[in-house]
């Protein structure tokens, strides 16, 4: 009994200074500077040693934790998307097409000194890589794109031969991928046309040979966008919508099952992408603009918390203390005391303009004013102010440049409305009023 009396405060003091070390943690804005609007994809190989890609061909490399980065690739013609390391030597970083015939994927063994585009080793063109994911030295899985003509490509040795799967039957686009092992893994986006474009979760048990759906959303023209492995049972999924209630998905028994929880609203309308749990207690979900959440309580409630950073893409969960973000920067969940960096700024571009000519209030018809500052992937969409989408008006691939776009109301009841802009710049919105 003496024993159990003096273990038991111990035990208490642990835990206490852990939740004390945990609580005193803050994110920290890094001082990596993008060529484009947001960081589109990061890897880190341990705490000091990742890299991070944006839209406009730039690839990042650190070497301390993020005080210092260095371009060791740039290229205007590439929009890079994803980016997997599988250690220090040997990575990948994936491209989307952005009005070439094919997107491009490009390789390093020396750590990104030199990279080489390995592109045509592949059985087809494809429009865009939006995730990766290497389950050994030889192995790695490509996937895409997140809005349509849903693949995946698995190679064994590296990347010199590929297998290629149409996924169309289960899914309109893909954004994620993981594998536990090399034969049970994930993969997140849109399911089929004729099952309402909903977000879907899809599994396969055979090494990548056969996928079947574990999950789907209950919304239509959404998509399941990131997937986090927080242990061997929990896992997370987030939920891409324009909504003021964001939602994600949580397994408890390692992704067999998976079950939709909604983040606590904060009034305002936006759109989560990126999803990280450092532990079962504290997490985030973050998206476009600052659209950022955390919980410290599994999820029960939510903190609305729109000064941490802006357009949060991908959490990276490095140990039970340690977590990196990207988006218009790199972000570092730490102790303040750890990482010192010199203040900075840097001048984001600007991004696509939208406007209704004359006026915000349309009786039947109306032209839409469209600027696109580069090539991407555009829908424009109107949505009701519960975040349904009511009409799409135009979903397409435009080039760079000014556009007039004629819309019809038709049916639409009286009342106020959003007209939804979305492309590879996220979705930017403005108020429209039936009248």
């Amino acid at each position: 009994m003496k024993v159990f009396f003096q273990f038991k405060p111990l035990c208490f003091i642990a835990l206490f200074l852990f939740a004390y070390l945990v609580t005193a943690q803050q994110w920290q804005t890094l001082n990596a500077s993008t060529l484009s609007w947001r960081f589109e994809d990061m890897q880190f190989v341990n705490k000091d040693v990742g890299w991070v890609v944006d839209g406009a061909g730039q690839i990042l490399k650190t070497t301390n934790g993020g005080v210092n980065w260095t371009q060791q690739f740039y290229d205007s013609d590439y929009y890079f998307r994803s980016v997997e390391f599988y250690d220090e030597n040997i990575g990948f970083a994936g491209t989307l097409a952005n009005g070439n015939p094919s997107a491009s994927l490009l390789k390093t063994v020396d750590g990104g000194q030199t990279w080489t585009d390995i592109s045509s080793t592949f059985p087809q063109d494809i429009v865009g890589i939006c995730g990766m994911h290497m389950v050994d030295e030889n192995t790695i899985f490509i996937t895409g794109v997140f809005y349509g003509f849903g693949y995946i490509m698995k190679s064994t040795d590296q990347g010199q031969t590929w297998t290629y799967t149409n996924m169309g039957s289960l899914c309109n686009g893909i954004v994620d991928i993981y594998f536990k092992d090399e034969n049970i893994g994930y993969a997140v986006g849109q399911s089929a046309p004729g099952t309402g474009l909903r977000g879907i979760i899809v599994r396969t048990t055979d090494g990548g040979a056969s996928w079947n759906t574990v999950a789907i959303g209950n919304e239509n023209n959404t998509r399941v966008w990131k997937i986090q492995e927080l242990n061997e049972d929990i896992m997370y999924a987030s939920v891409e919508a324009f909504t003021p209630t964001p939602e994600y998905f949580k397994s408890t028994d390692g992704g067999q099952t998976w079950e939709l929880n909604s983040v606590t609203s904060s009034g305002v309308s936006g759109t989560i992408q990126g999803v990280g749990f450092l532990n079962e207690d504290i997490g985030w979900v973050g998206g476009f603009n600052t659209f950022f959440y955390e919980t410290l309580d599994q999820g029960n409630s939510w903190e609305y918390k729109p000064s941490i950073g802006s357009s949060f893409n991908r959490f990276q969960r490095i140990n039970d203390t340690l977590m990196y973000a990207s988006g218009i920067n790199v972000y570092r969940y730490v102790d303040p005391d750890q990482l010192s960096i010199e203040d900075f700024e840097i001048t984001k571009p600007k991004g696509h303009n939208l406007n209704i000519k004359n006026s915000n209030i349309v009786h039947n018809d109306a032209v839409v004013e469209l600027d696109l500052i580069n090539n991407t992937y555009c829908e424009l969409s109107i949505y009701n102010t519960v975040g349904q989408r009511v009409k799409t008006l135009s979903q397409d691939m435009r080039t760079a440049g000014h556009y007039e776009i004629p819309i019809h109301i038709g049916s639409l009841a009286k009342g106020p409305y959003f007209l939804v802009l979305y492309t590879y710049h996220g979705y930017e919105s403005i108020d429209m009023i039936v009248d």
